[in-house]
């Protein structure tokens, strides 16, 4: 058909194993986890408090910083650092951050989620 644009669907976040981790297309990433529309990425164990520029994504305008299973407040200088790279960053339990995300990537918005 003239004119359509075919777009991938993205990819979502399914769900989460009792052992520990998120399956996205049936496959399990353990934390900490990166996810947006098109990439997924396992960093490993990583704590609030040790995360740099090089976890972040780029090109979204939002990142869902999921804290585990509480919400903690991100440090000022991880906040500093989304302002640098025009990046909102909105903190909240991962869980909370999963649900969000899968809302927003089907809204077409520029939205990553890391999730610890």
């Amino acid at each position: 058909m003239a004119g359509m644009e075919f777009r991938p669907r993205p990819a979502l976040i399914e769900g989460t194993r009792h052992a520990g981790g998120w399956v996205v297309a049936g496959r399990l990433y353990l934390p900490a986890m990166l996810i947006s529309r098109d990439t997924v990425q396992s960093f490993g164990v990583l704590k609030l408090q040790d995360i740099v520029a090089d976890h972040l994504p780029s090109g979204v305008d939002l990142l869902l910083l999921g804290t585990g299973a509480r919400l903690e407040r991100p440090p000022a200088a991880l906040l500093e650092l989304g302002r640098r790279q025009a990046m909102q960053i909105e903190a909240m339990d991962s869980s909370a951050a999963a649900r969000t995300f899968n809302l927003l990537v089907q809204e077409d918005r520029a939205v990553a989620a890391l999730l610890l």
